[in-house]
């Protein structure tokens, strides 16, 4: 009896299998950088205005056409497949070679990915599309945004999740404070005084002349004429002889003791127990003191619930806040007020105007508390902020922090513009009934978020 020739019918539990495939086969992805090699089963597709599963790039594509064709994207959380060596802003699947094989694989990572992404809906206002994708990349890769060392970027850290893209860690940053993002430190990197670059090289300098040719000597102390001078000075051959009295020194502990070391320049002879810690720029060999050298924390960030929230609404969260209770003012808890002062930057940056913070600490508020005792205090604080509310305009906002500090909004106004207000707080303040001293610190546009990353 001849084998029939004719396929099995399919059974029950084949249906699903088969929809699947014929689901993965009508899949469409858009080609960037140039032509492909057709591969059997996969869809190419050259218009970005079209919905698209994933974006392909076969040939080198320049950074900015990916992020415009991001940009205009219906879902710009969209995987990437890098099979051209571009180094794109992200990819999600990198390969040497574009074949059926490699395609196989690339849909095989990225089918977790496409899951998620399907569960939540991509919807955003255009002014918070970009921090929403950002907790979109998090939450359908399943992992937190981790900071990575960079050597060939001038800031050193980048986040490979999330990519290259410039204000990254700035919108990191902001997404943190209003609550949806956890933070755990990664590093502190120190940037150049000059072109902003973090390759640095750290070296001791000689505080004298600032020559790094620097060497350790061990100090002798002759005990009967008092001499204390790094060895070399006492070195005659094999003797030590005094430099100030002439005398041999023979046995160490009974005629000379070695305190400590101290560091000797070569270059200029100065002598010195703490040298200078300089950096060097490795990109524009500036020289910059490390105590002038701006520190920058970097962070790794997984989201919370209030991130997942706001990516199943759609927005970031926004509230309307009254004042709060029992002062009769405009002033907030630090908490409302960083939320309405991270939306404020974020309106700031969009339209390009100004947006400034000044925090005003009570620096004695211990020793007033001693004085005046904690009810007393209390009662002078709650007039204190009460007296800031009077000098400020009523756009401005207030927010209490601890008890001994307050932070003011000032929407629409550069850092440059606050020295009469600062004048007028003190003064206002001063006239209060508790003897506060005020320390000022001010912040201007992105500085706030690092204002607040601070504390």
């Amino acid at each position: 009896m001849e084998a029939s020739s004719a396929e099995p019918p399919e059974g029950p539990g084949d249906a699903p299998a088969a929809a699947a495939a014929a689901a993965l086969e009508s899949m469409r992805f858009l080609l960037l950088g140039g032509t492909a090699a057709p591969v059997e089963g996969v869809n190419l597709e050259t218009d970005a205005s079209t919905q698209y599963a994933a974006i392909v790039l076969t040939k080198r594509t320049a950074p900015a056409e990916l992020l415009d064709t991001l940009a205009q994207a219906q879902d710009p959380a969209v995987p990437i497949a890098d099979f051209s060596g571009s180094r794109p802003l992200r990819s999600d699947y990198v390969s040497s070679k574009y074949d059926a094989e490699s395609v196989a694989e690339m849909r095989r990572q990225f089918a977790p990915i496409w899951r998620r992404l399907e569960k939540i809906p991509f919807r955003a206002k255009r002014e918070e599309r970009d921090p929403l994708t950002l907790l979109r990349l998090i939450y359908s890769r399943n992992t937190p945004a981790k900071a990575t060392f960079v050597p060939d970027d001038p800031l050193v850290v980048q986040y490979p999740l999330l990519g290259a893209a410039a204000g990254t860690r700035r919108e990191l940053e902001s997404l943190a404070a209003l609550g949806l993002l956890n933070r755990h430190h990664f590093m502190r990197t120190h940037a150049c005084s000059k072109c902003g670059s973090a390759r640095l090289n750290v070296y001791e300098a000689c505080p004298g002349c600032g020559g790094a040719d620097l060497t350790e000597e061990a100090l002798v102390h002759h005990y009967r004429c008092g001499c204390q001078e790094p060895e070399s000075h006492f070195t005659q051959g094999l003797l030590l002889i005094c430099p100030k009295c002439r005398r041999e020194l023979r046995h160490l502990g009974v005629d000379y003791g070695k305190p400590g070391n101290i560091v000797v320049c070569r270059s200029c002879g100065a002598e010195n127990s703490e040298p200078l810690v300089n950096f060097i720029c490795l990109d524009c060999s500036t020289v910059t003191p490390s105590d002038r050298a701006a520190a920058t924390d970097w962070y790794d960030y997984d989201l919370t619930d209030a991130g997942m929230a706001a990516l199943r609404e759609g927005r970031l969260p926004h509230v309307e806040l009254g004042p709060q209770s029992g002062h009769g003012t405009r002033a907030y808890s630090l908490a409302e007020f960083q939320l309405l002062a991270t939306q404020e930057v974020q309106v700031a940056r969009q339209f390009g105007r100004p947006f400034a913070v000044a925090r005003v600490t009570i620096v004695n508020i211990d020793a007033v508390r001693r004085e005046l005792g904690p009810v007393a205090t209390d009662a002078a604080f709650k007039l204190a902020v009460d007296k800031i509310v009077e000098v400020v305009r009523s756009s401005d906002f207030i927010g209490v922090d601890d008890g001994n500090a307050v932070v003011i909004a000032f929407p629409e106004t550069p850092v440059t513009d606050l020295g009469l207000i600062e004048q007028q707080i003190r003064q206002v303040v001063h006239d209060a009934a508790a003897p506060f001293e005020l320390a000022f610190e001010f912040a201007e546009g992105n500085e706030v978020v690092a204002m607040f990353a601070q504390r």
